[in-house]
């Protein structure tokens, strides 16, 4: 803003102070930016140092690569596997467009889906929903066809 007010023939004098103004703040959002990539770079060779510490045949990454192991067996053995055998044994149902057989993949969790009609059977359908609009009024006010007897 301030060069393009020095392009004007009678310099306005707000012309330097917006000079002035954008270049102070430049300067500080480079210093921002200069501590801000310093102390990024020493965190990430802070936390790099203590990482390659503990790595160096510490007890806690072989318990961290044991516990990993054994959650990729479990799931190879729990999930993987019991679905491809269901998927051998009848391997022509995702094939005809059969639906799959859900109940057998999906434990039953201890509750059941909440039922969508009522005992009677409910209601006939109407061809369009009804709605009314609710009252917007103030409980004091009435109309003047309604004035107290």
């Amino acid at each position: 803003m301030g060069y393009s007010l020095k392009l004007l023939d009678p310099v306005p004098a707000i012309a330097q102070t917006l000079l002035t103004t954008g270049w102070v703040l430049g300067a500080v959002t480079a210093a921002a930016v200069i501590v801000g990539t310093a102390g990024l770079l020493l965190t990430a060779l802070r936390d790099s140092s203590s990482s390659l510490r503990a790595g160096v045949g510490g007890e806690l990454s072989e318990q961290v690569a044991r516990a990993k192991q054994a959650w990729l067996d479990a799931l190879l053995e729990h999930g993987i596997l019991p679905f491809l055998r269901e998927a051998l044994a009848d391997p022509g149902s995702a094939a005809l467009g059969r639906p799959a057989q859900a109940p057998s993949r999906i434990p039953h969790l201890g509750y059941g889906r909440p039922g969508f009609s009522s005992p009677d059977g409910g209601p006939a359908a109407d061809p369009r929903p009804s709605f009314s609009s609710p009252d917007f009024t103030n409980p004091d006010f009435e109309r003047p066809e309604h004035q107290p007897e």
